[in-house]
């Protein structure tokens, strides 16, 4: 039989045994089936994420001269796509095809969320 811990402090008290005075509080147990169902849901496992899309795709995106040379890091605030590019020149020739490249991703499917492109150094 559970007893909450006042009630098993205070049957301590009249058996003398020391109290409990942790402050740790016992939470309900859950199955290993159900953890894996709520990590799936949260993490998406499972389903292709956006980024793995558009690294597939990067190719197509920014065209084969530049794929080499940049690549798509991370989707920021879920709207914004961070692109690391390794120098100064081919962040500018790419802010050149920014519209461009912005195009291609929203025809992506699910890309439709990406509404800017953020070219971080890298």
């Amino acid at each position: 039989m559970e007893f909450n811990r006042d009630t098993s402090n205070l049957i301590a008290t009249l058996r003398g045994l020391p109290q409990d005075r942790s402050t740790a509080r016992a939470r309900p147990a859950f199955t290993l089936g159900s953890l894996i169902e709520v990590l799936e849901e949260r993490y998406e496992l499972g389903h292709e994420k956006l980024t793995d899309v558009i690294a597939k795709n990067w190719k197509t995106i920014v065209g084969p001269q530049w794929a080499h040379q940049c690549c798509p890091q991370a989707i920021v605030d879920k709207v914004v796509l961070l692109i690391q590019v390794p120098n100064p020149i081919l962040r500018q020739e790419l802010r050149f095809q920014e519209r461009q490249i912005l195009t291609r991703i929203q025809k992506l499917d699910g890309g439709d969320v990406i509404r800017a492109l953020n070219f971080r150094a890298g």
